[in-house]
């Protein structure tokens, strides 16, 4: 990212931040759970609220502790990339929570400690944090979508078109909606049918953010070329352009992944495209 870009954010976040301590209109921390508390920062009493199947569009930023650093990923994909979000009345996990609490064009400041849910879903590479450490979320909601199924459709491609442009890499595309390039080439054959091989693997969102990280647990997942349900349709497919100790990245739109109702555990959102970085082990 470039000095200049993040000094401009830097300003940006310090002027939010100074105008909200110093407004007397503006809210102090409010809980939202023993874990989490935020700040609203402006506010438009005019706007709509967010309810049950809205799908939520806005922009975040990262800060670590008290410093105010922003994470560079953060920053850059802040301002290319709208993360997108379908509300649900799942009111344990926090990010639910706290969209509860906004309207559109709303923006605040989120602080989580180490215990928090969000906390645990986070990059690791972002987050190395002590017990006493807190991290900082500057949200803004730009729009609210009411249950209209096409405009999260249009808005997952744009999502994967903006990425594919500002990755600077060169992306294959599939019959399938897959993208993908090649990392790393392999030996031998293209993966055959009711074959077992061995994979290691780590699911990202289109802003950085790891979801899934098999490997925390286990060296690697075996798997059966062709038995379905195991993986993620989208997974199945990228395994057909890999052959042993290859190694690629993957982006699965969500008609390959989750779909339209999003995963059982909440982490994956309706409508969301993935970035998978696969590797076939050798032996």
């Amino acid at each position: 990212m470039h000095p200049c870009s993040f000094r401009k954010v830097c300003l940006l976040l310090s002027i939010l931040i100074g105008a909200s301590c110093n407004s007397p209109k503006m809210k102090a921390y409010e809980d939202i759970s023993e874990n989490a508390q935020y700040k609203l920062l402006s506010f438009d009493d005019q706007s709509q609220a967010i309810n049950v199947g809205d799908l939520i569009e806005f922009k975040s930023l990262y800060l670590t502790n008290k410093k105010d650093t922003i994470y560079p990923d953060s920053t850059f994909l802040n301002e290319i990339y709208n993360d997108t979000l379908t509300f649900q009345n799942n009111l344990q996990l926090d990010v639910f929570r706290l969209f509860k609490n906004l309207q559109e064009n709303d923006s605040c400041l989120v602080q989580f400690n180490t215990h928090s849910d969000f906390m645990n879903r986070l990059h690791k590479k972002y987050v190395n944090t002590k017990e006493t450490d807190t991290i900082n979320l500057y949200i803004k909601v730009k729009n609210i979508y009411k249950g209209q199924s096409k405009t999260a459709y249009l808005l997952e491609q744009n999502a994967i078109a903006r990425y594919i442009t500002f990755s600077q890499k060169k992306w294959q595309a599939t019959e399938s909606g897959i993208f993908f390039h090649i990392t790393k080439p392999g030996d031998g054959n293209a993966l055959a049918l009711n074959e077992t091989v061995k994979i290691a693997y780590k699911g990202y969102f289109l802003n950085g953010q790891v979801f899934d990280n098999y490997t925390l647990y286990n060296p690697y997942f075996e798997y059966k070329i062709g038995i379905q349900s195991q993986l993620i349709r989208g997974l199945e497919i990228a395994l057909k352009h890999l052959n042993k100790g290859s190694e690629g990245e993957f982006i699965i739109p969500s008609n390959l992944a989750f779909g339209s109702q999003g995963s059982s555990t909440g982490i994956v959102s309706a409508y969301k495209p993935l970035l998978y970085k696969i590797q076939v082990l050798k032996n």
